[in-house]
């Protein structure tokens, strides 16, 4: 069996192992689908890989708490389930109700792992994923939080916007610490469900300042700078007036001390008067400014409930208000996150059509990450930045153009820095490597993805996406470690058409079969070096 295991800022770990007699098998009982254990798993063949072979695949549409399980028995059949946590679940049904379970999306392919993962892609793309911006090439955005943090002001926030627009981006996001008056969100201990702009930080309010930035043009462009905000709706500070006048919003499990995790709690979802609230708190901010993107995080689980059956009235809740939103606002672009991937899951593509991968910005690790995540998840739904060096997480340093290379991979790509510490030979890069993202989203966006090389067996790792009608294509292709005296390997392509040939970056022509039986030999400088190669049909 193939799982997909992490924690915060390590999701989507590709863990393969043998199906022992007996039972075995994991999920989650946090009201959220978690960055521990994806809602996901993988029934393969001792001798299937990424390309032959037999494999099952199965995916749980649903975002609260599960349970998968697997189980050998002693004829040697194997029984897979998952659905609904039995362990934390009681729900009471009376005469003529009903409790509808959550679907489970199985897939079959004799063509490998891979086989398996393209027929989730496409399904989700084109089945699951309601948002009109499911299929269209996402905006290059930047956000302001490993740039600013918490600390900034208007004048800051509005000159990181002109930061932006001048480096070509399209979209600018303020992210936390805009709200609360009465206990300023200057940190994460306070303000969270007061959804109101800080009169000290925005005097003139939030429209004011999204009017000024959507006035920006950015750079080579008469396009004017699209605005994103950040919101928690879920969650509340107990330093927040929405604490003060209903802490019996907040979830408790009857006397017993609450729980904070980074000094929040969560609101009880389960009640239509906080359904109404938070439908109403961000309706009134997005109906009165210019706003077209929306990241909704969720940054701790269900630690204490009343009652067995709220996680997944919780969840009902929270599904109604997504529909709600998305609903009334369809021209707003919604991205999921949960302190990174730890909602990522076929019930957020529902509603919203990426989901931020991980809190790791580190490139190394985000090839490992956004390729697990590709396990069963299109990477058109996800979010991938290049961040500054040292990395926050890992403070590791990395070459601009293999964190973009890396990022690129993502259906939304984007910066997670402040432009004015960047080394000026860097600064002058970003527009080439934004001109490249445009060109390499719309075929991340709609394709077909090849995963030719994996980073846990290989210093290459290497993935190749294809429109769906086969004209053209994109390779990423990665040295991780610099090799002396080591050639590269040869590259074999997949997905091509054996007796068709293709150009790549519009210069060498080769047939299909080429390069799918003998590949391709490309020289690398160094290590964390990386090159992205345009395939077309001729």
């Amino acid at each position: 069996m193939i799982e997909l295991r992490g924690d915060w800022a390590r999701e989507a770990m590709k863990v393969r192992r043998r199906v022992e007699y007996g039972t075995q098998g994991f999920g989650s009982n946090t009201g959220y689908s978690s960055h521990l254990h994806n809602p996901f798993f993988s029934l393969v063949s001792p001798t299937t890989t990424e390309s032959q072979g037999e494999a099952w695949g199965f995916s749980l549409v649903y975002t609260g708490s599960y349970a998968a399980e697997i189980e050998k028995g002693s004829q040697g059949f194997t029984r897979a389930m998952i659905g609904f946590n039995s362990y934390d679940l009681s729900w009471n049904l009376g005469p003529g109700e009903s409790l509808t379970s959550p679907e489970c999306v199985a897939a079959y392919s004799e063509k490998g792992i891979g086989g398996v993962s393209r027929i989730f892609h496409r399904l989700y793309r084109n089945h699951l994923m309601k948002s009109k911006y499911a299929a269209e090439p996402r905006p290059v955005l930047l956000n302001s939080w490993e740039g600013l943090g918490f600390d900034y002001n208007e004048s800051r926030i509005y000159h990181l916007a002109q930061e932006s627009a001048e480096l070509g981006a399209k979209l600018f996001v303020l992210d936390d610490g805009w709200f609360g008056n009465e206990y300023p969100r200057a940190t994460d201990n306070a303000g969270l469900g007061d959804w109101q702009a800080n009169k000290e930080r925005f005097p003139n309010g939030i429209s004011h300042l999204v009017n000024q930035v959507t006035t920006l043009k950015t750079a080579n462009s008469s396009t004017d700078l699209r605005f994103g905000l950040w919101f928690e709706p879920e969650m509340v500070n107990p330093n927040s007036t929405l604490y003060h006048e209903h802490p019996d919003w907040a979830l408790h499990a009857g006397e017993y001390p609450r729980t904070l995790i980074r000094n929040q709690l969560v609101l009880n979802v389960a009640l239509p008067e906080v359904q109404e609230f938070i439908i109403e708190a961000l309706s009134n901010i997005l109906s009165n400014s210019s706003i077209t993107y929306v990241k909704w995080d969720n940054n701790r689980g269900i630690q204490e409930s009343p009652s067995p059956s709220i996680d997944h009235a919780y969840m009902l809740g929270l599904y109604h208000v997504f529909d709600v939103l998305t609903t009334r606002f369809p021209d707003v672009l919604w991205e999921g996150c949960a302190s990174g991937g730890g909602r990522f899951d076929p019930g957020i593509l529902q509603y919203f059509p990426q989901v931020w991968t991980s809190d790791d910005t580190d490139a190394l690790m985000r090839i490992y990450i956004q390729f697990g995540t590709s396990l069963v998840y299109p990477p058109s739904a996800m979010g991938a930045h290049v961040s500054d060096v040292p990395n926050q997480q890992t403070g590791r340093t990395i070459p601009l153009q293999f964190r973009a290379h890396v990022a690129m991979m993502g259906g939304s790509f984007g910066f997670e820095l402040d432009p004015a510490k960047l080394p000026a030979d860097e600064k002058a890069l970003v527009s080439d490597l934004i001109a490249l993202a445009e060109k390499v989203n719309p075929i991340v966006i709609q394709g077909d993805q090849w995963r030719l090389n994996l980073p846990e067996e290989s210093n290459w790792p290497a993935a190749l996406f294809l429109s769906e009608d086969g004209s053209q294509g994109v390779l990423f292709y990665f040295q991780v470690r610099a090799t002396v005296n080591q050639p590269t390997p040869y590259l074999r392509l997949q997905g091509l058409d054996p007796t068709a040939r293709y150009t790549l970056d519009g210069n060498v022509t080769y047939s299909g079969a080429t390069l799918m039986r003998t590949g391709l030999q490309y020289k690398f400088q160094g290590e964390y070096d990386s090159k992205v190669v345009f395939i077309e049909k001729v």
